[in-house]
């Protein structure tokens, strides 16, 4: 049984989970999910009991739970009933953001953006929200593809200031995140996706560089060494190039580091030089593969 002892707080909570501490504080004020212990001056200290109840949390997240409906679960589940996963969250909040880019006024998406990013973590919103309304619109029609632009301005502001704005609090690895130049138009996916990956590294206790996208090798090769970065995370989208293969095949072998790929690219690592991993997946699932060594088959 997980020791009830409050010992962490809520910055330690929040790298070894992944959770920030701004959804950690609103999953206790606005749900009652977890009760941390608090010291005399108000600080919030965390077991290991409220770190197992956090991680299944997620979990349940992940089959589909609404955090409205988390506590329910966790306490059908702690009487040995059987758990229904319910009606997914994602497709009402993909429309709540789609009625905010339509009144196309960037205040709109800050109300939208602020409730989302306040009850579920950065990377499950990224992945199952933000992503899929993006590359949705950037697909469509002319009007559709102005709401993608919009909101690929906004989240790469908004994303970008949050993984930059203070430096991480663990003592996790240092990681250069940038994409190289791509033949074919600019897609806007590509700096947010990067955004999104920086701040997930943030929020595990790592210590992010983000360079963005569209940047010279040899640019990325002097970000590395500048960065003392222990890992280059490096961003492709689909189909890519045999020239983006050679040069991500010259930063790999350029500096005794660790490359990886990640994004739509990493999907088809059939061209990927050896040594440099494909990591695909959720952004939590590659940062956490990417600071973690190879496993077999990886």
């Amino acid at each position: 049984m997980p020791d009830e002892t409050p010992v962490y707080p809520i910055r330690t909570v929040a790298e070894f989970t992944g959770v920030n501490p701004v959804t950690l504080r609103a999953w206790e004020r606005r749900y009652g999910l977890i009760r941390p212990h608090r010291t005399a001056k108000g600080h919030r200290l965390y077991s290991e009991g409220d770190i197992a109840r956090i991680r299944r949390i997620l979990q349940l997240l992940d089959r589909g739970v609404l955090i409205s409906r988390a506590r329910e679960a966790l306490a059908a589940e702690e009487s040995g009933e059987e758990i229904a996963a319910g009606e997914e969250p994602w497709p009402a909040w993909r429309s709540h953001l789609a009625r905010a880019l339509a009144r196309f006024e960037p205040a709109a998406l800050d109300g939208a953006l602020s409730e989302l990013l306040s009850l579920y973590p950065v990377d499950r919103a990224a992945s199952h929200v933000l992503l899929p309304v993006l590359s949705e619109r950037l697909a469509g029609d002319a009007e559709a593809v102005a709401e993608g632009h919009l909101l690929a301005a906004y989240l790469r502001g908004r994303l970008g200031h949050l993984a930059n704005r203070a430096p991480a609090q663990g003592q996790g690895q240092r990681l250069l995140l940038a994409a190289p130049a791509q033949p074919g138009p600019a897609t806007g996916v590509t700096g947010v996706a990067l955004c999104i990956l920086a701040l997930t590294a943030l929020n595990r206790g790592h210590h992010p560089v983000l360079l963005g996208e569209a940047v010279p090798a040899a640019a990325i090769d002097a970000g590395a060494r500048r960065a003392a970065a222990d890992h280059l995370l490096l961003y492709g989208g689909a189909h890519p190039a045999a020239a983006w293969d050679e040069t991500v095949a010259n930063l790999a072998g350029g500096w005794p580091g660790q490359t990886a790929v990640t994004g739509p690219a990493a999907e088809q690592p059939d061209g990927l030089p050896a040594g440099v991993r494909a990591l695909a997946g959720e952004p939590h699932q590659v940062i956490d593969r990417l600071c973690h060594p190879p496993q077999q088959g990886d």
